[in-house]
């Protein structure tokens, strides 16, 4: 992966500091993101690689991991014998896939280009929902991939979230916290815009399918949804004219979470593959 590895590192030092997360909503100093991001991995990556394992990933595959966070993917992908880059706007909590031999690269892919035709895969869960000019990052990483390689975007439609046995479970939480992600250019129902986006992107064989999680309280899973409310909290509250949430809600919300008398949906994880066309 030497060769397309540092065509990134390159056109990175060109640019600039890939590491520009003022509009991220989560690029912030909460303490507890690193156990936020390992639950979220506990949540999502069966789904993943069970969609992941239909591509054939193996030896002699160029993979691109991107927004790689913790790198479970990337490390299955390694593990598998394909030879993987995964880049991330931050970097450090990757150090342990260089032992596994994959290539690891600070970019931002809204400002940072990528090596054109490298790679039989690239696959980015929970991106392009947080960036601006989504159908230019989707170009950018079609552009990424050899004729005959597939692009696998996973992003996450929202309406699902907290639906409970007993009616709404913290509505005005879920708005408030979305109102947040919506300020800093999260698109709440990127899941199904992604297959248009793709499409529009002039990738064949488009296809698309949705997974929704059941949640009960108290459990490893549950918690990735209280740390999300609790990475979220402070811009909740200074935005609580516009919001109407009191600490109190929040509070309230995050004990329910994890009460296992509690159970609900999860948001519906989308998943949408498409491959480039062979010239």
């Amino acid at each position: 992966m030497a060769d397309a590895a540092t065509g990134i590192a390159a056109t990175v030092e060109t640019n600039g500091s890939a590491g520009n997360t003022a509009q991220y909503v989560f690029g912030t100093a909460f303490q507890r993101e690193d156990e936020r991001l390992s639950l979220g991995e506990r949540l999502w990556d069966p789904g993943t690689i069970s969609r992941l394992s239909t591509l054939g990933i193996g030896p002699g595959s160029r993979c691109l991991e991107v927004g790689a966070g913790r790198g479970s993917i990337a490390a299955w992908m390694a593990e598998r014998g394909a030879a993987v880059t995964a880049v991330d706007i931050d970097t450090s909590r990757l150090d342990r896939l260089r032992g596994l031999g994959v290539a690891v690269c600070q970019v931002d892919v809204r400002t940072g280009a990528l090596p054109v035709a490298a790679y039989d895969v690239v696959h980015a869960r929970l991106v392009v929902q947080h960036l601006g000019d989504r159908a230019a990052a989707v170009r950018a990483l079609c552009a990424a991939l050899r004729p005959g390689g597939h692009l696998v975007l996973e992003d996450t439609d929202t309406a699902s979230l907290f639906s409970h046995a007993a009616g709404p479970f913290h509505p005005e939480v879920k708005r408030a916290a979305y109102a947040v992600m919506v300020e800093s250019g999260y698109h709440p129902r990127c899941g199904l815009l992604d297959v248009d986006l793709v499409t529009a992107a002039g990738l064949s064989d488009v296809r698309a399918d949705g997974r929704a999680e059941v949640v009960r309280g108290g459990t490893p899973e549950s918690r990735w949804f209280a740390l999300w409310l609790e990475h979220l909290r402070p811009a909740m509250l200074a935005a609580v004219k516009e919001s109407s949430v009191s600490e109190m809600d929040i509070d309230r919300a995050v004990a329910d979470l994890a009460d296992p008398r509690h159970t609900w949906l999860s948001q519906v994880m989308v998943t949408v593959i498409g491959r480039k066309d062979v010239q």
